[in-house]
């Protein structure tokens, strides 16, 4: 099973050199990867676990693994902004935008520049340059793509 390096790494600065993390502490990770915790799903799934008061990075992975089977499209989006997150900051800028565009090869060169502009212009809500999880996800459901 292959673990993200969001949770391998969030799992390791909890664990602080141990094997194993508690429960408060998984709960942090799906947060921190924007899994909401309230979601009927992750209840059920953290319900399946309730009476455990620690876990491997193995049992993280595959709790994390069940949720995004689970989850389905919600996830998707989540793994597209992380993509896009190219400086990992959790914001995608203007730079993050370019970077994959130009990784996609599906934009010339000189429409780089015209495609951000219209991404921030319908996406970038506080005008900040730069999406947040939140406006990517309000951007890829309200603008049409054809």
């Amino acid at each position: 099973m292959s673990i993200s390096p969001l949770i391998r790494n969030g799992f390791e600065k909890y664990a602080q050199g141990s094997s194993e993390i508690a429960l408060p502490a998984v709960k942090d990770l799906f947060l921190v990867n924007l899994i909401p915790l309230n979601h009927p799903i992750v209840v059920a799934l953290f319900d399946e676990v309730r009476d455990k008061k620690t876990f491997t990075l193995a049992e993280v992975g595959d709790m994390f693994s069940k949720a995004k089977k689970q989850l389905g499209g919600y996830i998707d989006r989540l793994d597209l902004f992380v993509k896009y997150d190219v400086n990992e900051d959790g914001f995608i800028s203007r730079e993050d935008l370019k970077t994959c565009l130009r990784e996609d090869e599906y934009y010339e060169e000189d429409e780089l520049d015209t495609v951000i502009d219209l991404v921030m212009m319908f996406g970038d809500v506080n005008k900040d340059d730069r999406l947040n999880y939140k406006e990517f996800v309000r951007m890829l459901r309200d603008v049409p793509l054809e």
